[in-house]
C-alpha cells in the first residue's frame, strides 16, 4: 500500500521494473521485482528461493554503491514473500535510444559519458564487485542534462580474484572476454 504501480517499464530474464508512485512522498520511483518461476519439477520451490536470494545480493550490491553515476536504492521490501527493489527514477533515455549507426554522438560528449560510466565503474571495483553488464541499454542519459547513470546490476558479483565457473547470462557483444569462457580468471 505504499507504493502504486504506474506503468512497466521493462522485463529482463528473471526481473519486471515498472515506474511507481510512493504515496507518502509523492515521488516517482522505479520498483523491480522478479518473475515467478514457472518452469515445474521437485526442485521449485528451491530454485525460487535461490533466485529470491541472488535479488536481495542485487538490492545489497547496488545500495553499497553510492555515486552520483549509479542508480540509487531507496527501499527494498518483502511482500507476500516477494521481494521488492526501489530505486530513484532516472527520466531521460537509454543510450540505445539516442546513438545509431547513422547518428553517432559527437566524439566529445561520448567522451564525457565514457568518463562519467569509468568513474562509476571505479567505484562499483573499488567495493569489490563486477558490474558485467555495461551496455547501451543499462546507461541512462539523465533528461535534460548530459550526466549518465548507470543501472541494472542484476549480474553483477563480488570479484574474487580466483578462477572461478562463470554464469552463461552475458550480453551478446558487450560481455568482457572471460565471461565468453566457462572458467577463467575474472
Amino acid at each position: 500500500g505504499k507504493y502504486t504501480l504506474d506503468e512497466l517499464l521493462g522485463e529482463g530474464g528473471f526481473g519486471v521494473t515498472f515506474k511507481a508512485t510512493h504515496h507518502t512522498l509523492h515521488q516517482t520511483v522505479v520498483i523491480k521485482t522478479l518473475k515467478p518461476i514457472t518452469a515445474p519439477g521437485p526442485d521449485r520451490e528451491q530454485r525460487q528461493e535461490k533466485q529470491r536470494q541472488r535479488f536481495q545480493d542485487e538490492a545489497r550490491r547496488l545500495a553499497s554503491c553510492h555515486h552520483p553515476n549509479i542508480v540509487r536504492v531507496s527501499d527494498f521490501f518483502i511482500e507476500d514473500d516477494i521481494p521488492y527493489l526501489v530505486m530513484d527514477y532516472v527520466p531521460g533515455q537509454t543510450l540505445d535510444q539516442l546513438v545509431f549507426p547513422d547518428r553517432p554522438l559527437p566524439e566529445s560528449l561520448a567522451i564525457y559519458y565514457i568518463r562519467q560510466v569509468g568513474a562509476a565503474l571505479s567505484l562499483i571495483h573499488r567495493n569489490g564487485l563486477l558490474h558485467r553488464d555495461v551496455k547501451p541499454q543499462n546507461i541512462i542519459v539523465r533528461s535534460p542534462s548530459h550526466d549518465v547513470v548507470l543501472i541494472d546490476f542484476g549480474i553483477a558479483r563480488e570479484f574474487t580474484g580466483q578462477t572461478q565457473t562463470h554464469t552463461s547470462i552475458l550480453s551478446e557483444g558487450y560481455a568482457p572476454v572471460e565471461q565468453y569462457l566457462s572458467q577463467a580468471k575474472r
